[in-house]
């Protein structure tokens, strides 16, 4: 009987390491993109700020 609690909790702890990577993989993706978009604004917002200084001299 303790072999198969020990068994059933190996397996357990393997599945919540699992969900534990999937999680993690899915937050480091998520904050990967955060980071290509605010790149992409501070590109952006800098090609704008250098028009608008060209446009008030």
């Amino acid at each position: 009987m303790r072999r198969i609690m020990g068994a059933i909790g190996a397996v357990v702890l393997e599945i919540l390491k699992w969900i534990l990577r999937i999680i993690l993989g899915a937050l480091k993706l998520v904050l990967g993109l955060a980071k290509l978009v605010l790149l992409l604004f501070g590109m952006v917002a800098r090609v704008f700020l250098a028009f608008v200084r060209m446009g008030t001299f």
